[in-house]
C-alpha cells in the first residue's frame, strides 16, 4: 500500500489503483451515526485508525476503508457515547 501523507493528497491502495482522499471526523461521524467528538476521541484510545496531518494545527484525518475495516458497531460503542439522532 502506497501511503501519502500530505494533506489534500489521496492515498492510493495497491489492489483498487483508485485514489481515496482522506475525510475528516465530521465526514466518518455522519457516517456512522455518532458525533465528530466521539470519533476523535476512539482516534486518541487507538478504537479507530487515522493519521495526524502535517502542519501547525495538525488535524486529524482518516481513510474510510481503514476505519470500515476496523469498525465493530457492537464493540465500538461505549456507555458513555453520544450518538446522534
Amino acid at each position: 500500500m502506497i501511503e501519502n501523507r500530505h494533506e489534500g493528497r489521496a492515498a492510493v491502495s495497491q489492489a483498487e489503483e483508485v485514489p481515496e482522499r482522506y475525510i475528516t471526523a465530521r465526514e466518518v461521524a455522519e457516517r456512522v451515526g455518532l458525533t465528530p467528538d466521539t470519533i476523535l476521541r476512539y482516534y486518541r484510545e487507538g478504537r479507530i485508525p487515522g493519521r495526524r496531518m502535517p502542519g501547525t494545527i495538525r488535524p486529524v484525518r482518516f481513510l474510510w476503508r481503514e476505519v470500515e475495516a476496523a469498525w465493530d458497531c457492537k464493540q465500538q460503542l461505549a456507555f458513555d457515547d453520544r450518538i446522534v439522532a
